[in-house]
This record gives C-alpha cells, structure tokens and sequence, in this order.
C-alpha cells in the first residue's frame, strides 16, 4: 500500500473542492477519532459574534483535518449564524458540500458573492460548480476570478481543468504551469501537467511530473505514467520497478488484488516489461492475473487487438490457451504491438 507522506502545502486550497481530506493524527486512532476524543476544544461562546465566528472557521478546519466533517458543517453552521455576512465561513461550507451536494454548494457561493461579488476564490469555485453544466460560462467566471487574483492556484487548477475539457490542450498546461510556478510541489497540479502532456504528447515533460510528484506523494497514478514513459524510451527495468511498486510481485501468489478500475491493464504493462527484461515464467503468471481479474471481457479484447495486429489465426473465444500465450509473448516483444494492447478499466 503506498502512503502519501506529510505534506508542506495546503491542504484545503482555497476555491473549487478540498484539495486532500486528513492529516490530522490522533494518538488513540481512528476510533478516538470517530468518539471526538480529538476533537479540538469548542469555541469561547462569551467572545463578540464576529470573532467567535473567525475561531469556529479555525476550528471547523480543525476538524476537517480529522475527517470530521459533519461536525465541520456544524461548525461553520454556527459561524454563520454568528456572523451571517462571513464571506469565508459560507464559502468553506460549500466547499465542503462538493460534490455531493452542489446545489447547496452553489447557494453559500452565491451568498458570499452577494457580499463580496470581488472574491476570487468564490468566482473560481463557482466556475467549477458550472464546469459539467456549460465549460464557457465556467471559463467567464474562472477568467475573472484570475482577472481579481492572478496568484489564485486553485482558480488556475479549475481553469485548466475546463480549458482541457474542451480541447485547448496548450493553454491548459500553461495554466498548470503558472500554477506550479507558485506551488512547485503541489500533487494535484503535477499529476494533471502529467497527464495533460501525455495527451499532448510530450512524454519526456510528463515523466519529469510524475517524478516530481512521486517525491512530494508516492501514488498509482504517478507510478504508472512514469512507468509507460520508462517503456516508451525503452527502459523496460525502470518501468518495471514503478509497476512492481503499484502491484504485488509476480512470484508472490496469490496476486493482489485489484483496487479500482485500471488495474487490470497495469498488468499488461507488467507482462510486457516482464517479457521485455528476459522473464517469461513471471509474465506468464500476471497473465494469470489478467484472466482472474478481467475474466472473459479482457481476453476477448486482447484477441480482438491480436486479431488486427498481425495474428490473425487467433481465436475469439474468451478463453485463455496456449496459442494466446505465445501470440501475447510475441506482441509483447514487437514494438509496434506491445505499444498499443491495454486493458481499459
């Protein structure tokens, strides 16, 4: 299992969602945790309404450290009710309620714009309330969000984020770029650079991201795209050791188990690098892991690419055989074969 270490930068962010939930440790665990034995202490209730409605915005983060989230809403409840012209309690709470319910989200947004209609961070997070529902309105809002604070990564973050939905590819990175430039560390921008250039097609550029971020949070995502830049340049043993840090090792029976969509094509990267580093007996074991975890909608996907790949004769059955065997191994040794099988999740 891979564990993000303790991080530097904010975790809450400022606009659009919370950027990571946690980081808060309890010495009696998640349990204390869950009874509230670590809960911070409760505000002063004698203090003037608007600084106890700043101390319950402190301690509202407090808990949200904890994972402690109703208590959280809770908390800013109370700010508001104290202090109902807030900007920042109102704009916490519907950060909270993203994604699930964004359109009490989008109220406390609304409300604190009414207040403030000059809040960067309400403008941006507004612009990623509106960003499955119209991408060009969404950029209007998170453009002048930008206009306000040019420094506002989150907004930068939300505008990158649209500019990719709808294809503008180049000026996405460059969001994400301006973002990293005052954030140099944070994970959330240096996994969607990755991405985002390998779209573009620049793979050299997407690997110096996901070593950058895999120094700051070891994750999956980061693994695998510096490990298919590793295949792609040809270094099979780099993009093995990546993998092997997803997976469990080949000799170890029985294989882990898959946690999420996509894992069953990150053993196909394996068998590939396997094969691609001398060890057929280990690649014929996470092709075992394939049809366990795939089952008969995986084979049949990699029967229908050997199919048009130049093994014809294949059989399109579902079903595992010796003939499959070898035309893998042969495509997973062929540079323009083994480049293009994948299993998607």
């Amino acid at each position: 299992m891979l564990i993000a270490p303790c991080l530097a930068f904010d975790r809450l962010g400022t606009a659009g969602p919370i950027r990571s939930w946690g980081g808060k440790t309890c010495n009696g665990g998640y349990a204390a945790i869950k009874r509230g034995e670590c809960d911070p202490p409760p505000v002063n209730a004698t203090s003037f309404p608007e600084r106890r409605s700043q101390e319950r915005i402190e301690r509202a983060k407090q808990l949200i450290s904890l994972i402690r989230l109703e208590q959280a809403i809770l908390e800013l409840d109370a700010a508001i009710a104290d202090d109902p012209a807030n900007t920042a309690a109102l704009l916490l709470r519907g950060r909270l309620r993203i994604p699930g319910k964004s359109g009490e989200a989008m109220n406390d947004v609304e409300l604190a714009l009414r207040i403030n209609p000059a809040d960067s961070n309400a403008l941006a997070t507004r612009a990623y309330l509106f960003f499955d529902k119209d991408e060009q309105v969404a950029l209007q809002h998170v453009n002048k969000a930008l206009e306000i604070d040019p420094a506002n990564v989150d907004a930068l973050w939300i505008r990158s984020l649209i500019l990719a939905r709808i294809g503008s590819l180049n000026e996405a990175e460059e969001s994400l770029s301006s973002a990293l430039t005052l954030e140099p560390d944070n994970p959330r921008n240096l996994l969607f650079r990755a991405q985002i250039r390998m779209r573009m097609g620049k793979a050299s550029e997407a690997g110096n991201d996901a070593t950058a971020l895999l120094a700051v949070r070891p994750t999956r995502d980061a693994f695998q795209i510096r490990a298919i830049v590793r295949a792609m340049s040809g270094n099979y043993a780099g993009a093995l050791d990546d993998l092997n840090a997803i997976l469990a090792k080949p000799e170890d029976q029985p294989p882990m188990l898959p946690a999420g969509p996509g894992f069953v094509d990150l053993y196909v990267q394996r068998a590939i690098a396997l094969t691609r580093t001398g060890k057929p007996a280990e690649a014929k074991r996470d092709l075992e892991s394939i049809v366990r975890f795939g089952g008969v909608r995986a084979v049949l996907q990699m029967q229908v690419y050997l199919r048009s790949h130049g093994f014809p004769d294949v059989k399109l059955d579902g079903a595992r055989s010796d003939q499959l065997d070898d035309a893998l191994q042969a495509c997973f040794i062929n540079d323009a074969c083994g480049r293009g099988i994948s299993i998607p999740g």
